[in-house]
């Protein structure tokens, strides 16, 4: 069986599936689509040489693999450790205790798998269950399970060399969100495979429920004690599971009951049913009870117990202090344990202190000990005073890093803790809540899920999180939660999704894992990860000059630059690959991805907006972006986007309390794919198109050998490219980081120096964003190649680029307006607006009739010669100033730079006072309005007078006609 079938076999069918992977020291979850995405992930990450697991059940939504997220389970499971220091020998031993225990029971025989060392076991079901249908049958198997075992163990002379563990595993069987390993990938204590030794067939989830007696109460709650209408007993008791008390350490420690025992003859009736109450809770409640009450005139022995019996079993806890301060309240005055405590009952427990529980989700909660007089209980944290256990928190907590979080500008701490029914959540404090007397404290905890009893267990918890974290900053440097990727402090570090890549001051690199803020991490989870081998990847690379995928080649040279922009003056280029469908662009830009990470994650689909386009941008910072399929985006949005890519940073925007947010900023490049040129629509746009046209280099491909002789080469390099990924980009790094950032400052401007010799080739001005494509490019993949991260030099890729410029320049020249095309454009657009008027000698001038506007004006041709034989020879074009300048700036072309260009060529002929009527000398009557005028005389405009030459005749032979 291998590991898709096995997965297919024990997983519902339908819901996401989860992946659960220890890289180092660090856990990893990852949620799957299909059954097959979970299966190639746990084989690939076994591959990779890690722990490698999958949740047992079906999730409802991404976000967590927490019980309350399940959303199906279809099979029950068992956990049976083996080996040294384990319940069990061998694995051998521990499947005899499991045949004992299937015979026994009667139950139909199970999937066992050999997990390595161990045994997980498995009885499949017929039909998949809800949560809430499965948790009562789990809980009954548990308990049956967790019992059987270690009668039938002992039963075989099998004796744990740790008594108090349990011969299974007593978290599995009723947990719905627990991993086990899968069958097929490598347990890495031993190397041996995760194999199927024993398989079965499912069994009716009814059938299997039949086995186990199935408590009436809700397993996933504890049963509560049944409690009376007694209004009296509910004020006196404390609502709340009390292990019994040691009564000389109660009476030793508290004033009410040290008077109550020593003056028993003068205790009054409610105060002798409070120290039953306290008595009821103690080891060996009816001796304690008869002691404290037996030199009482009244006392009798079968009221006690019958009281001490009405107590246990009509109450849900101990008498509370501020029952006994209520009855007699100068007896707590002075008391040390005030408002530390609920009930005298908590001065006589002693609880055991344990260990951290095992499934939690850093590392510090091992490295970093619990501070003391705080201690770990199985009841959550106490502090000891006085030999007393004072409740602190009613579950387990441990730090795990401190630092600046980029999004909310302050210091803030974090913490795990063990939320009922939930698992561990994440608690995130701003540094300052945790100053003595900071008021927002309680708030802020409440606000993330934590109440407490009182006042003054809330300072005890503020100071436990307080004193635990500073020994955490004993431990481990300061880790900002980052609000963006790429560099950091100085260029010393780098942040790849959850990893920080580190320098030190001898130039050693490191990796550790990090956290986003709040506001990114949904969206850097899981894009930055790692499979397969840098090995392979790059030995992959070499197919690329010997088939020639010059496009994809340049592709990786312009993905592995990326972190070279910061080094420039200019923070991005806009590379665009063009060519029919099926010539690799989208293949290039996946290639190109996985030099960093899960390319599939990291690149865009079709289908965005350009507001998330510059938040993803902003978040990846000194990494690349691609985009799929721009062919689709509105040729209005084209030049814009040009434009605010290169700028490297965000449009303004406002937060929620009308503010301006802090826009992120980038340096990286941006991979475009399309089927046709984006310089074509560009054009269409109607823009002034120049200055986004040098900002965009445009590729060609065509469609490769390889590629149009079916779909076979281009799949396999895909399923290549899905399994091999995220090595590339972190070895760049660490080697940029070697350099020191005066080091990659030196090699990129030396690269700029060297690169017109090399290939012969010099870039103008306006070309500097090609410039900086290129040239990083180049300059990437020649480090690369020499730290055998690619196999591939750059000249035979640069070369096959330049070969490209020649076409790009003469597109640019093409598509350049000027500011006489400008004018030209205008006039053209509102010709149905212009009024003509010819001037011949001192004759008065004559009008246009048959081109009159017969709405607005926003033009006026005036057109002179010296008699009717003569051709107009000069003239001017008035256009109404306001409406041109507005027009100018709807197609993106500066007003101060078309009337400079007009000025440096002497045409500007403007009256003095800017003003002028455009319906003078004609039947329109319309008042002066600011004006620009422009003298016709000049060759490009010339043509407007031969043409009204023409335009004369015509209505000269139209008035001969109408005469005859």
């Amino acid at each position: 069986m291998n590991t898709l079938e096995f997965l297919e076999r024990v997983l519902p069918s339908e819901g996401l599936y989860c992946s659960f992977t220890v890289v180092g020291k660090y856990p990893k979850q990852c949620h799957h689509q299909t059954i097959e995405e979970l299966a190639n992930e746990v084989l690939a990450q076994s591959q990779a040489g890690h722990n490698t697991y999958f949740a047992v059940s079906s999730f409802l939504t991404d976000e967590s693999r927490e019980q309350v997220n399940v959303r199906a389970i279809k099979t029950f499971a068992l956990d049976i450790d083996c080996g040294e220091g384990k319940p069990y020998p061998s694995w051998k031993e521990g499947l005899l205790v499991l045949s004992d225990y299937i015979r026994d029971l009667g139950l139909p025989g199970p999937m066992i798998v050999r997990s390595g060392n161990g045994l997980h076991v498995y009885w499949t079901l017929t039909a998949e269950m809800t949560p809430e249908e499965w948790r009562p049958i789990a809980f009954a198997f548990k308990a049956s399970a967790v019992a059987k075992f270690k009668e039938l163990a002992e039963k075989r002379g099998i004796i744990s060399p740790t008594p108090s563990k349990p011969y299974i595993d007593p978290a599995v069987p009723a947990d719905h969100a627990r991993v086990l390993r899968p069958v097929g990938t490598i347990n890495t204590k031993g190397g041996n495979t995760v194999s199927l030794i024993f398989d079965a067939p499912p069994i009716d989830p009814q059938q299997f429920a039949s086995f186990f007696p199935i408590a009436p109460s809700s397993p996933a709650e504890p049963p509560t004690r049944h409690t009376s209408n007694s209004t009296l007993l509910d004020s006196l008791a404390v609502k709340q599971e009390y292990p019994p008390s040691n009564p000389d350490a109660i009476k030793n420690k508290c004033a009410q009951l040290k008077w109550a025992i020593e003056n028993q003859s003068a205790v009054d009736e409610p105060a002798w049913y409070n120290v039953m109450g306290v008595a009821a809770f103690c080891q060996e409640p009816e001796e304690v009870a008869i002691r404290w009450s037996n030199q009482h005139p009244s006392f009798n022995e079968a009221e006690t117990r019958k009281k001490i019996s009405q107590w246990k079993n009509k109450t849900t806890g101990p008498t509370t202090c501020d029952k006994f301060e209520e009855t007699n309240p100068e007896r707590c005055k002075g008391c040390k344990f005030k408002g530390k405590i609920r009930s005298p009952n908590q001065l006589g427990i002693q609880y055991q202190e344990v260990q951290i529980a095992p499934d939690v989700l850093d590392t510090a909660a091992y490295e970093v000990e619990l501070p003391k007089p705080f201690k770990r209980t199985d009841r959550g944290i106490k502090v000891v005073i006085d030999d007393a256990d004072i409740d602190i928190c009613p579950f387990d907590i441990y730090p795990v890093g401190y630092g600046r979080d980029e999004a909310l500008g302050y210091e803030v701490v974090r913490y795990h803790w063990n939320r009922q029914h939930a698992g561990w959540q994440p608690l995130t404090l701003r540094q300052a809540f945790l100053t003595d007397g900071s008021r927002e404290f309680a708030g802020a905890i409440a606000d993330q899920g934590i109440v407490l009893f009182n006042k003054k267990q809330t300072e005890y918890f503020q100071y436990m999180l307080r004193t635990y974290m500073d020994k955490l900053r004993q431990q481990r440097a300061m880790t900002n939660l980052y609000s963006t990727m790429g560099w950091k402090h100085d260029y010393t570090e780098f942040v790849m999704g959850d990893t920080i890549l580190r320098c030190d001051k001898n130039g050693t690199t490191s990796e550790e894992q990090v956290l986003l803020s709040s506001t990114s991490q949904r969206l850097g989870h899981d894009l930055y990860g790692t499979a397969g081998s840098l090995e392979e990847w790059r030995e992959f690379t070499r197919i690329m000059p010997k088939v020639n995928l010059m496009g994809q080649m340049f592709a990786i040279g312009v993905s592995l630059s990326a972190p070279l922009y910061a080094f420039t003056g200019l923070k991005s280029t806009t590379v665009s690959l063009y060519g029919p469908t099926g010539c690799g662009k989208t293949l290039a830009q996946l290639w190109g991805q996985s030099v960093w990470g899960v390319p599939e994650k990291l690149h865009f689909a079709a289908k965005y907006t350009q507001n998330a386009v510059f938040a993803r941008f902003g978040l990846y910072c000194n990494m690349p972006l691609t985009i799929d399929e721009t062919t689709m985006m509105d040729v209005k949005d084209v030049g814009d986007f040009l434009y605010w890519i290169s700028q490297g940073r965000d449009k303004a925007r406002l937060n929620r309390n009308a503010e301006e947010r802090e826009a992120r900023e980038w340096a990286a490049p941006a991979i475009l794919s399309n089927n046709t040129s984006m310089g074509s629509k560009l054009v269409a746009s109607g823009m002034e198109t120049t200055a986004q046209m040098v900002r965009l280099l445009e590729i060609s491909l065509q469609v490769h050998p390889i590629f149009k002789s079916g779909s076979t080469a281009g799949r396999d390099i895909y399923n290549f490219l899905s399994t091999n990924y995220g090595h590339a980009g972190r070895e760049f790094v660490k080697y940029l980081m070697q350099l020191g950032p005066e080091g990659m400052k030196g090699l990129v401007d030396e690269a700029f120096k060297a690169f017109p010799k090399k290939y012969n080739h010099h870039f103008t001005g306006e070309e500097r964003f090609w410039e900086q494509a290129i040239v990083l490019a180049d300059l990437a993949i020649r480090l690369a190649y020499e730290n055998n991260i690619v196999a591939f030099p750059p000249e035979v890729m640069t070369n096959w680029v330049l070969g490209q410029i020649g076409a790009m320049r003469k597109t640019v020249i093409d598509y350049q307006t000027d500011s006489f095309d400008m004018l030209t454009e205008y006039l053209n657009e509102h010709a149905n607006t212009a009024l003509t008027v010819w001037h011949t000698g001192n004759t008065k001038p004559a009008v246009d009739m048959q081109r009159l506007p017969r709405g607005e004006v926003r033009a006026r041709f005036d057109c002179h010669r010296r008699d009717m034989t003569s051709k107009f020879d000069h003239g001017t074009v008035m256009v109404d100033r306001t409406h041109f300048r507005k027009w100018l700036a709807l197609k993106g072309v500066d007003y101060r730079g078309f009337m400079r260009e007009m000025a440096s060529a002497n045409l500007v002929v403007t009256p003095k006072s800017n003003k002028a009527s455009l319906g003078k000398d004609s039947p329109i009557k319309l008042p002066q309005s600011y004006v620009i005028a422009l003298n016709l005389s000049h060759p490009r405009l010339r043509g407007i007078l031969e043409d009204e030459d023409a335009a004369v005749d015509d209505a000269m032979l139209g008035q001969l006609k109408v005469v005859q």
